[in-house]
């Protein structure tokens, strides 16, 4: 069951001709938008970038707290505009996700949205996908599930010790694909196509963290 507390905390972004999804987590009374570094990579200094709700695009002016290091997908913004009211927490951390267990991952594939909004801003609800965790490898983990394109930067949440509590571990950065041969009566044809393999990447929530602790520029609550 996906709660109040995950739910409005989710939002579908975009910037320039890529959309995606985003998510507000709150770090010592100051709230911060999360996301894919592939979406927003160019965000530097105060910018704004896309917000759909109402069934429309509006303009969200943020600032950028940073971007991760190196190949680490996570970007971290800080709205101008409070998205998610401080009475809804949500814990942003892996600590006690286990090998093989079941987790969620929210946001808006394929600009497939619904008709129901929710709030008097109209946001829509996002998409809610299961996966299981496959590996720990180093800074992300490897899920096993069907992750399209509209995902990334979407939350992966789970819950610990068999509790109802859901909390945050990682960010949707994409999926591991494969190039496949395309056949035609047959025979091997010279062309291929690029196969989802079912392997999800996410990245793990304390880069976010870090380094919303190293730029700690949020909107207070």
């Amino acid at each position: 069951m996906i709660t109040a507390n995950v739910i409005h905390r989710v939002f579908r972004i975009g910037l320039d001709d890529q959309a995606g999804t985003a998510f507000t987590i709150d770090v010592d009374g100051k709230q911060y938008l999360i996301t894919a570094k592939h979406l927003v990579r160019n965000v530097s200094g105060s910018e704004s970038v896309k917000l759909f709700a109402n069934f429309a695009w509006n303009t969200l002016d943020v600032e950028l707290v940073g971007h991760a290091a190196e190949d680490i997908d996570i970007s971290v913004l800080a709205s101008k505009t409070r998205l998610t009211t401080g009475e809804l927490p949500l814990v942003a951390a892996s600590s006690g996700l286990t090998y093989g267990q079941d987790v969620h991952f929210l946001g808006f594939p394929y600009d497939i949205l619904t008709r129901y909004i929710f709030e008097e801003e109209g946001y829509p609800l996002p998409l809610v996908k299961r996966a299981t965790v496959s590996a720990f490898d180093q800074e992300l983990y490897l899920l096993d599930g069907h992750n399209t394109p509209g995902f990334s930067g979407g939350p992966v949440v789970f819950t610990t010790g068999g509790g109802s509590d859901l909390r945050i571990a990682a960010v949707v950065s994409g999926f591991r694909a494969v190039e496949e041969p395309v056949f035609r009566k047959g025979q091997r044809t010279k062309l291929v196509y690029e196969s989802n393999t079912g392997i999800i990447v996410a990245y793990k929530i304390e880069h976010a963290v870090a380094l919303i602790n190293d730029n700690p520029i949020g909107l207070a609550l």
